[in-house]
């Protein structure tokens, strides 16, 4: 691979050249080795080479002198020897100072030494460094292969990474969930470090892709001083097992989920099946076939820059790395609008979905989530009434929730019971427009606020004084406007019964305004 400056003046053939600046960059890695008489263009020169050069021209060029070393530092050279006897007899004062000042190695090269000795003795160490690695990638590589072959998937390419490099190793996904590994693990004991025992330590990660798709990050951590070039080479042959590794995972999974699909497809439109086949079934995709179940509907806002289909996969993921790492089952059924989940009912369940929306939310705030939940159900056969309920709890999402939160049925605050009228506007509009459609006629033709009155009076339980204060109106102002009401409504507000029906009749209207807004 390379040698430093130091390795390179402890070489046999290079104790007669004399360091005699830049010391503080003594361990500058060697890439190569160029030979240049007249510096006009450094820019050509590449990061990491050694430079020797007669220095043709600046003995008498105080000027080109000032600005060469600065240039070569720009550059990332790894350092600069001048051949002596021939242009300058010794390097000039203001060289050494400026190679002091960038850190870059300042060597002088006696005139009796060949530019071919240099090279010969600088080029042999990094050459056979270069099929020392060729050897260990090859037969790293061959240990990986094995690895991965062993079906051990990517818990076993991990290992092999921790056990070929003696370092420490941790793989996540794009999501930052830890898939394997100690590093983020150790969190409690990277607290107790101090300050100096972390600046000791070398991390190098990888990020793990194929096709343009980012899988995940390979992280890999070691002391400093015990840190070897090497160490990257093995780093970067597991990072792309693990691409392999990702890419057959994801195939896999996509047969699973079509089988789930199906499967889900069915369940959710009453497809009456038999307890043999239904039992199988379940066993087959791992789902437990006995408890309570419930439906998960989930709906995400799209973008003129990602497609329903690509946040769709996010969730999808997102949703199978938390359960994965609890080990809950789920079935899953993707909509052009929505997904579909049929999880086991009980609380860690719902907990996970919490989970899930926050998760969201810090991931993908700019895409606005819903996630509608229908009431649980005994048996799987049940749920093809379950996934309308679902459905309901999201189209009505927007008037009972204003941050990511999960919308259960049965706490919708009264709105389950239009259940039955949602499908239809007409539906809907025969629940409220009896009671409510004199108050907007006369709201419109005398510009009152009959309706907002009436919904802010209910909103406060009938307290007067609070429904006058938060309409700003004198309490003698909401009497007049309470006694048009029960003219207008024919309804006694001092009723619970009547209360509750205009209660429900804007609810109805509400519910409407949301599913069949005007055109």
């Amino acid at each position: 691979m390379t040698i430093t400056i130091r390795e390179a003046l402890q070489l046999p053939d290079m104790v007669q050249t004399r360091l005699v600046g830049g010391a503080e960059g003594l361990d500058n890695p060697i890439r190569w080795v160029t030979i240049v008489e007249v510096l006009e263009d450094v820019g050509r020169l590449q990061e990491g080479e050694f430079l020797i050069t007669t220095g043709f021209g600046l003995a008498e060029d105080a000027k080109r002198r000032a600005s060469l070393i600065p240039a070569l530092a720009k550059q990332k050279l790894s350092g600069i020897a001048f051949h002596t006897g021939f242009y300058l007899r010794e390097i000039p004062v203001d060289l050494i100072e400026m190679a002091d000042r960038h850190h870059l190695p300042l060597i002088e090269i006696p005139v009796e030494m060949n530019f071919s000795t240099i090279t010969k003795a600088i080029l042999q160490p990094i050459v056979n460094r270069q099929f020392e690695t060729l050897a260990y990638s090859q037969a790293i590589h061959r240990q990986m292969i094995e690895a991965a072959l062993s079906k051990g998937g990517l818990r076993a390419i991990v290992e092999k990474l921790a056990s070929l490099t003696g370092g420490r190793v941790s793989l996540t996904d794009a999501l930052g969930f830890k898939v394997y590994g100690n590093h983020e693990g150790d969190a409690g004991q990277q607290a107790d470090r101090s300050g100096k025992d972390q600046e000791k330590e070398q991390i190098h990660t990888v990020e793990i892709r194929a096709h343009r798709e980012k899988f995940g990050t390979l992280r890999l951590a070691k002391p400093r001083e015990e840190w070897k070039d090497l160490d990257d080479v093995a780093l970067q042959h597991a990072a792309t097992l693990c691409a392999m590794e990702y890419i057959k995972e994801n195939a896999v999974a996509a047969t699973e989920w079509r089988l789930k699909g199906d499967f889900v497809e069915e369940l959710l439109s009453g497809t009456e099946l038999a307890p043999a086949e239904l039992e199988s079934r379940c066993r087959m995709l791992g789902y437990p076939l006995s408890g309570a179940h419930f439906v998960a509907a989930v709906q995400v806002e799209a973008s003129v820059d990602r497609s329903s289909f690509e946040l769709h996969q996010a969730c999808i993921t997102l949703m199978k790395r938390l359960f994965d790492s609890h080990n809950r089952p789920y079935l899953l059924r993707e909509r052009p609008h929505s997904l579909f989940f049929i999880m086991p009912h009980d609380q860690t369940s719902l907990a996970l979905l919490e989970q899930f929306a926050a998760r969201w939310d810090r991931l993908h705030r700019e895409h606005d989530l819903r996630i509608g939940l229908s009431s649980p159900r005994g048996r799987l056969t049940e749920l093809d009434e379950a996934v309308q309920e679902a459905l309901f709890a999201l189209q009505a999402y927007p008037l009972l929730v204003r941050s990511p939160a999960l919308l259960s049925y049965q706490q919708m605050q009264g709105y389950q019971f239009l259940f039955p009228y949602h499908h239809k506007a007409e539906m809907l509009e025969a629940i409220w427009k009896p009671f409510l459609e004199p108050l907007l006629r006369y709201d419109q033709k005398h510009k009152q606020q009959l309706l907002e009155t009436l919904d802010m009076y209910l909103m406060h339980n009938g307290n007067g004084l609070q429904t006058s204060q938060a309409l700003y109106i004198h309490r003698h102002t909401l009497t007049y406007r309470l006694a048009q009401i029960r003219e207008k409504t024919g309804c006694d507000l001092d009723d619970a019964h009547q209360r509750w029906q205009l209660q429900l009749a804007l609810m109805a209207r509400r519910l409407q305004e949301q599913l069949f807004p005007p055109e």
